[in-house]
């Protein structure tokens, strides 16, 4: 004795329920695009970062109005003699030209080295800093991109593992004896304050010229470190800031603080 059954036929999707499908399909595509378009473009700007540092060592010592730009630098400084500097990580990504335009501070914020528009910008030092005064503290920002170039590898430095295996980092000016180690003395989460808060501002203290103010930023950022290096710094000591987004909190940032090493 056997029974019989009969498929129920689904029912056909309404007119509204269709609507909402293509326009989620429509949002998947639209989103999905353009994610693919932001790396792809991050990958293309990295790769001509990279074809830069291919163009070092190339050439001869260079005679300018500010000074003898080595011959590491000087056919970069040919190409865009807004170029200050090279800042190098061991290994992460960051191995990038350092820019400085001080008429027009953010200049490089989405411009790339050509100085054509760019997501990731290119590093650049801020404009209180400056080279050939010198000021105690460069100050240098680049973009925590989320493809992990430019400078998101500094939030490696929250890792006091990654510390350890990596005390030091390079900064170069290209500029004859502008050369150098820099120890890491410091490296931890902030955020941008309003103006009228007391909390410490790291990013404040770009043009430090004076003990008191050198002094008062070495108590803050090692206040604000995410470990005790055990190294500190003493006024005369050249330091370098690199300053980079943070999403822990909004306006977040992070930051790694080294003294040049004699």
């Amino acid at each position: 004795m056997g029974s019989t059954s009969k498929k129920k036929k689904k029912a056909p999707l309404s007119l509204g329920r269709k609507i909402v499908l293509v326009i989620c399909m429509i949002v998947f595509l639209g989103s999905s695009g353009v994610l693919l378009d932001y790396y792809i473009n991050g990958a293309r700007e990295q790769s001509a970062l990279s074809d830069l540092s291919n163009m070092k060592q190339q050439g001869q010592d260079l005679e300018t109005e500010k000074g003898t730009v080595i011959a590491e630098y000087a056919e970069l400084y040919k190409k865009n003699n807004d170029i200050i500097g090279w800042i190098t990580v061991e290994d992460t990504k960051i191995d990038y030209p350092v820019m400085q335009t001080q008429d027009d501070p953010e200049f490089y914020l989405h411009r790339s080295f050509d100085k054509e528009y760019a997501a990731s910008g290119t590093p650049f030092m801020d404009a209180a800093s400056d080279i050939f005064i010198p000021t105690s503290n460069f100050l240098i920002y680049g973009h925590n991109m989320k493809n992990g170039t430019m400078f998101h590898d500094l939030l490696k430095y929250d890792d006091e593992e990654f510390y350890q295996e990596h005390k030091t980092f390079k900064f170069d000016t290209i500029y004859k004896g502008g050369q150098g180690e820099y120890q890491v003395i410091a490296a931890g989460y902030t955020r941008i304050y309003p103006k009228d808060s007391t909390k410490f501002k790291y990013y404040q203290y770009a043009g430090i010229t004076s003990e008191v103010d050198f002094d008062d930023y070495v108590r803050g950022v090692k206040a604000l470190s995410a470990y005790d290096t055990g190294v500190t710094a003493e006024y005369g000591d050249q330091l370098v800031t690199l300053s980079t987004c943070a999403y822990h909190v909004e306006e977040g940032r992070f930051f790694v603080v080294g003294k040049r090493v004699e």
